[in-house]
């Protein structure tokens, strides 16, 4: 059994007995292993000898305790350095002192750092562009940043309703108490009365470290977007005056093929003007439908005018004159190729027009089987400007390897969306490689097939630089994101993988290696309410 002494002595702990006169009369080994001290170099020498200069002014033998007592300070190390202790002393009747030391140092550093982290973080939040504050349920509200100190001003000893709104209660409708009651974000609009400013707010369920659940919300300032809108849907009405124009005359069809060139380049847009494909398609079903008969015109004319010829061979001279300066034989041959280029870029229109209503579907909330190939087919062909060489990048590949599906139940719309935010980020990752002369052969291989029959399974391959496991755990999470600041806010990945496996009750995940690619799965059940996916 072990006796008091060699506890003493076995110790990873300093002991030390301290005489009246202040100096060490014996302490263990643990002062050479903790400090590099010998015992031997310490017996008889003070307690203050080794202590920082600056914690001395509060040392035990200054105070005289007459009981226990809980102290930290630094000592001297034989290297030169300090070591932080804690130390718990004591003195008994006789006047000795009983001393208990514990390197604190690495505990003291990791503190520090946990709290510059902290501090590194609250200044990442308070330089967001967006406002961003926790919500417990009891309507407080917890950590906030500057940017909403901006727009609400201080909420200290304020509940959220009155903060926020000025209420004296809480809101009849709380867009927050939808997240505490579904444990489900909630995208919504709020439109700030005092200046008009028109907010995005993004309210997504979190927990606390004590388990608690609380509630994140973030308002982005979208006055910027809703102002585009406005301009688009006033551009729309301009182009349907003028569209209504070309009914009258021939004449006017250079300017319906002026008009078609400006809306193929609207329809480049994209996303951003899905909104008026509808209002677009209209007038050009009546010009392609009216090119047919000015074709057929022009046509009768040209007939009537070889009669003429035929009839009267020999012109005045002035017609002949004219014929000449005009340059009839070639207006003659030139007249069907114009209409045939003017029926090409038509139709031309009328498929990406198509094509934008195919990939928003704004018009069909509800869930339907549909073609999940035409869905990638729309995206691909919005995305058609990305994937064109670049003066800095050779054109994208796009191997398409579809397998015969039947039609899936889906939300269309939504099922895009997705499509289109993993495309998108293939295609940012492939630049980011050709940019800097690391990559000459983009593709990106899209593969579909049953993997029974009840699911099928999309997946979406790139030859990128892959994507790390450490990013890889934390790419669905909200807010979390690689790119730059302002190119991206860390919510696609986030919102697709809510898309897929709520809505829709299926599965998203990637894999990945770095420098090998990274390749996105989705599978979905071809009809809802069906068995699970077998393991």
């Amino acid at each position: 059994m072990f006796d008091l002494e060699d506890f003493f002595n076995l110790s990873t702990d300093l002991f030390c007995i301290i005489g009246q006169d202040g100096c060490y009369q014996q302490v263990n080994p643990a002062w050479e292993q903790v400090l590099g001290w010998k015992p031997e170099n310490l017996i008889g020498h003070p307690w203050l000898e080794l202590m920082h200069p600056e914690d001395i002014a509060n040392s035990w033998l200054l105070t005289k305790p007459q009981q226990k007592l809980q102290w930290d300070n630094r000592f001297l190390h034989k290297d030169g350095s300090y070591r932080w202790l804690s130390w718990s002393l004591s003195t008994s009747q006789k006047g000795l002192t009983y001393g208990i030391g514990r390197d604190i140092s690495q505990q003291l550093r990791q503190i520090q750092a946990l709290s510059t982290e902290r501090e590194s973080l609250y200044n990442l939040l308070n330089q967001l562009p967006a406002f961003l504050y926790l919500q417990p349920k009891n309507y407080r509200v917890g950590f906030y940043n500057e940017r909403f100190r901006e727009v609400f001003g201080d909420p200290t000893g304020k509940p959220c309703y009155e903060a926020m709104a000025g209420l004296k209660q809480p809101c009849s409708v709380c867009p927050t108490y939808r997240v505490f009651d579904t444990n489900a974000p909630q995208l919504w609009e709020w439109v700030d009365s005092k200046t008009g400013n028109v907010y995005q707010i993004y309210d997504y369920p979190f927990t606390d470290m004590n388990g608690e659940p609380m509630v994140v919300e973030m308002g982005l300032d979208i006055t910027a977007v809703k102002k585009a809108e406005l301009a688009l849907r006033q551009r729309e009405q301009e182009l349907t005056e003028k569209n209504q124009q070309l009914q009258t005359t021939l004449e006017e069809l250079q300017k319906a093929q002026a008009q078609l060139i400006q809306s193929e380049k609207m329809s480049s847009l994209g996303q951003l003007v899905a909104g008026v494909a509808h209002e677009i398609n209209n007038p050009v079903n009546f010009i392609d439908g009216n090119i047919i008969h000015a074709k057929q015109y022009i046509q009768q004319l040209l007939e009537l005018l070889q009669l003429y010829q035929q009839e009267y061979p020999y012109p005045t001279p002035i017609i002949a004159e004219t014929i000449e300066a005009i340059e009839l034989e070639y207006i003659t041959e030139d007249l069907q190729k114009l209409l045939h280029s003017m029926k090409m870029g038509s139709d031309r229109i009328r498929n990406i027009v198509l094509s934008l209503r195919n990939f928003s579907r704004l018009d069909e909330a509800v869930m339907k089987a549909v073609d999940i190939h035409s869905g990638i087919e729309s995206t691909l062909m919005l995305l058609q400007n990305r994937l064109k060489a670049k003066p800095d990048h050779p054109t994208i590949k796009v191997i398409k390897e579809y397998g015969q599906l039947p039609l899936v139940e889906c939300y269309v719309g939504q099922l895009n969306q997705v499509l289109m935010n993993i495309m998108t980020n293939a295609i940012d990752a492939l630049e980011s490689l050709c940019v800097i002369g690391q990559h000459d052969r983009p593709q990106i291989t899209i593969c579909t097939y049953l993997l029974n029959s009840d699911w099928v399974v999309l997946e979406i391959t790139d030859n990128g630089p892959g994507i790390s496991k450490e990013v890889q755990q934390r790419l669905f999470d909200p807010f979390f994101t690689t790119k730059p600041v302002g190119k991206g806010i860390g919510l696609g990945m986030s919102i697709s993988y809510q898309i897929i496996t709520e809505k829709h009750q299926g599965h998203l995940r990637c894999i990945s290696s770095p420098g090998e690619g990274a390749k996105f799965i989705i599978e979905i059940p071809i009809l809802q309410l069906k068995s699970p996916r077998p393991l």
